[in-house]
Order: C-alpha cells, then structure tokens, then sequence
C-alpha cells in the first residue's frame, strides 16, 4: 500500500497538510511544505498531482449541506494515462461513495456515479500532455444530465433511477483521489494538473417555469464557528429550499429541447467580442461519433443558433442573466477562464466551490505553480 511521505520521512494515512486560498497567494509546495509570497496582481494557478511514491490530491474542508442538483468544471491535463484519473470525488465517512466522476484508463471514456449508480458512461479518445475542459451537470426532479468536453455537448439525458434522489450532506469532497479507497494501492488517481475545479449547486438546465435566482455576493466562511452556526449554511440551505418549491410541478418527461432552452448550441464560441445576436445562424455543426474505438466528426442536418459570448455575463458580478446558473459557470470557465483567475463571479451562495475563493488543503506534496492565463494553454 503507498503511503503518504512527508519531510519527516514517516508515512501515515492523513499526512500534516496546509490549507491554501489559490486566489490571494502565490505558493510553492514542496512535499508538505509551503512558502507563499505576497503579489500584487495574482496570476492563474495550477496544480501538479502526481500517485507515483505517494498520493496527492486536493481536499476542500467545508460545511456541505444535502445536493439536488450541481454542475462543476475543471481544466485537467494527464501526463500519464495508464490508470484511471479521479476528476472528483464526494463521499462520506471514507466509505460511502455519494458522488464519483472519472476518466478511465486510457483515456477512453468520462464517467459519473451517483449514489452508487452509473449515470452515465461517454466514450471519448483523450491525449496525454493536452489540456481538456470538463463539465458535467444533474438535476433530480426529472434525472437530467449533461457533459460538456471542450465547449462542446457530448452528452444528455435522463436517469430515472436518480429522481428524486437527494445526496446526502456531511461528506468530503475531493479532487485527484478516490477518498473511499485507502485500504487500495490507489493508483487510481490524477497524473498531471488540474485548474479552475468549480462546483455549483445549481444544474445547467433550464427550468420549465422560467425563474431563475438573483446570484448573490460570494458567502464568507467564518472560521472556528460549529457547522450549524455558519451562516453561509443557512443561506445555502434556505436557497436550495426555495428552488425545490419552485420546482413542485414537473412533467413526468421533459423534452430535451426544453434541456438548455432554444439558444444553445453543441459548441461554445470563443468570439468573446461580439454581444449575443438573437439572429445569430449558426453553421452546420461537427459532431463527435464514436464507433469501435475510433473517433470520427460527422456534420448533422440541422442548424442551430449559436451562442455568441455576451460580456455583460462575464461583468456581471451578482447580476441575473437568462441562462441557467449551471451553463453559465460551463460557459464562463470555458471561454472566459481568466475570470477570477479560474473562479467565475456567479452563484452566490449557491457556489460550494470557488477555485480561488474557498481555501483548500493540498495532500502528499502536490506543487501549486503559476500558469499563464490563454484558456487551455496554461
């Protein structure tokens, strides 16, 4: 079994680790070692994980309160792909798995698992040493799912055996490792750098009755205070609450048209220039088809509008816009990655997660370095 290595050279199970705010410090890790300088103008980070001696991985410690819908983002890049890479991990007691999302070995398919149960498997060719933007969405009150791969739509549906189920509060959530799997050789873990790991409690779907939430200013943790006293707890509660309430009235099947609303398109466009036109034709659009292994772009008959970046959306800063707060943090990480130095301004409360905004321990070593900020040329 490999262990966790520290300076002092003894392994343990749960290694001394620091806890690090990416957005306000620039830091160097060496083993379990920090040395953080001040700067004025913070650049974008990454972090370097490597399973090979020992483990690493990332672990946000924070209050997390029962999950009905989300949608999270990140950027990872593998420089080995021989085993599986854990892009996030949420389970309780270090034992039950509550949500599990990976890249298989290889690099041949995404997967998400909800309470035990496959939601989806996507066949998909990655490459080792490339960047790739991944997103994924679900919701329970009708099963909806999505990924999204470099801008792109690579998958939707339902998944009935997931409705209505609501994934219970109190666990851990972690990136690069399987937090279930400590009696395991744990080979199953990110070899390479991830960037911009954001989660929202919020699905990138639209809802049938058309309401969207007012994004609130970004909670502040206090520490020292019991988990029942945060206020930010009681906030993310009572929004979820009144989203629930909202959502009391659903058809039993929601028509996939109705999954992103009609201005969405399988490609995100780069052209953050140019304001939303509603006229906007979009061209013919390649579409990814995977048979036997092989990876081939096929172009559909039907044509779509496109969704042209509008920049009010990347000023917004608590203001509402019209799509939903799941597709726009897909959006945002995607075309806009610079914002908030991988952090996008919305959600409020609703947003667990912030790269640089929610502090985070770094496990067995892992290196934060500077990275420039051209999306997905780091």
């Amino acid at each position: 079994m490999k262990k966790f290595v520290t300076d002092s050279g003894l392994g343990g199970l749960l290694p001394p680790s620091f806890p690090i705010l990416l957005g306000l410090l620039v830091v160097a890790v060496s083993r379990v070692s920090i040395v953080a300088t001040e700067k004025s103008g913070t650049p974008m980070h990454s972090v370097q994980l490597t399973q090979k001696g020992y483990i690493q991985f990332l672990r946000w410690e924070l209050p997390v309160p029962e999950i009905h819908e989300f949608t999270f983002c990140l950027w990872v890049k593998s420089i080995d792909l021989e085993h599986p890479h854990s892009i996030f991990s949420y389970s309780r007691n270090e034992r039950e798995r509550l949500i599990r999302s990976w890249i298989s070995s290889r690099g041949r398919s995404i997967h998400l698992e909800i309470g035990g149960l496959e939601v989806f498997r996507r066949p998909i060719r990655m490459q080792e040493h490339r960047w790739y933007h991944v997103c994924q969405s679900w919701e329970n009150q009708v099963g909806r799912y999505a990924l999204w791969l470099d801008g792109r739509l690579e998958l939707q549906g339902r998944s009935e055996e997931t409705i209505h189920y609501v994934i219970p509060g109190g666990g851990d959530i972690v990136l690069g490792q399987e937090y279930t799997d400590f009696d395991k050789g744990l080979e199953e873990g990110i070899e390479g750098s991830v960037l911009g790991f954001n989660l929202l409690l919020a699905s990138a779907f639209n809802r049938l009755d058309n309401s969207h939430p007012e994004p609130a200013l970004q909670p502040t943790i206090t520490a020292g205070l019991p988990l029942t006293e945060l206020p930010f707890v009681a906030d993310i509660r009572t929004e979820v609450a009144r989203r629930n309430a909202e959502k009391t009235t659903r058809a039993s099947v929601v028509p996939m048209q109705l999954a992103f609303g009609p201005n969405w398109s399988r490609k995100i466009s780069r052209r953050d220039d140019t304001r939303i036109r509603d006229n906007a034709v979009a061209l013919p659009l390649r579409l990814s088809v995977v048979a036997n292994d092989t990876r081939r772009e096929e172009t559909p008959p039907i044509h779509r509008r496109a969704i042209i970046f509008d920049d009010s959306i990347a000023n917004a800063f608590g203001e509402s816009s019209d799509a939903p707060l799941g597709l726009q943090l897909v959006k945002l990480s995607y075309v806009r990655c610079q914002l908030g130095r991988g952090s996008p301004p919305i959600g409020g409360q609703l947003m667990l997660i912030s790269w640089t905004k929610t502090p985070v321990r770094v496990f067995g070593g892992a290196i934060v370095k500077n990275v420039g900020d051209e999306c997905g040329k780091f």
